[in-house]
């Protein structure tokens, strides 16, 4: 019993170094950090410089035309899905490299695969109307992530079609 009593007694002594040599130590941080020393500079005055004269504005330049001829495209757009590979249907305008208007048709072989296609083609219009062409490579639209595949797949033949 005795020995147990020795024991505890040395632990609290432990324990009561260990707190008290981390309050000093922090102390010291503490004191070190919060010193605050004048190193102020006096700097002599700087003259005022004079105001540049303004360099009249260069005009924009021109904007380079479309490398898309202007019309109406369509394509058959192909993707891997779980279930085998799926199609859509794209149609677009383009005017100017823009894309103006866009209809996607499910071409879907499996029920699940409609439900996604259907998805997709509820939400996709807002990402691509009134974008470049070169700039609508969709990832996923509406929770479908592969039928964005198969409108990828579809833009790159339409960019074909419509080179300039």
């Amino acid at each position: 019993m005795e020995g147990q009593k020795k024991s505890r007694s040395v632990v609290w002594v432990v324990i009561a170094l260990v707190v008290a040599v981390a309050t000093y130590g922090a102390f010291k941080y503490v004191k070190r950090n919060n010193t605050i020393v004048d190193n102020t500079i006096n700097l002599p005055q700087a003259t005022p410089t004079p105001t540049p004269t303004p360099v009249p504005a260069t005009p924009a330049p021109k904007p380079i035309s479309s490398t898309y001829k202007n019309g109406n495209y369509s394509a058959s757009g192909f993707y891997n899905s779980p279930g085998g590979t799926e199609q859509i249907n794209v149609s677009v305008t383009l005017k100017d490299g823009v894309i103006t208007d866009a209809t996607v048709t499910s071409l879907a072989r499996r029920s699940e695969a409609r439900f996604y296609q259907g998805e997709f083609i509820s939400g996709f219009s807002s990402y691509v109307v009134g974008k470049s062409i070169d700039n609508v490579v969709l990832s996923k639209v509406s929770g479908s992530s592969l039928t964005p595949r198969g409108w990828n797949n579809a833009i790159a033949q339409i960019k074909v079609q419509a080179k300039a």
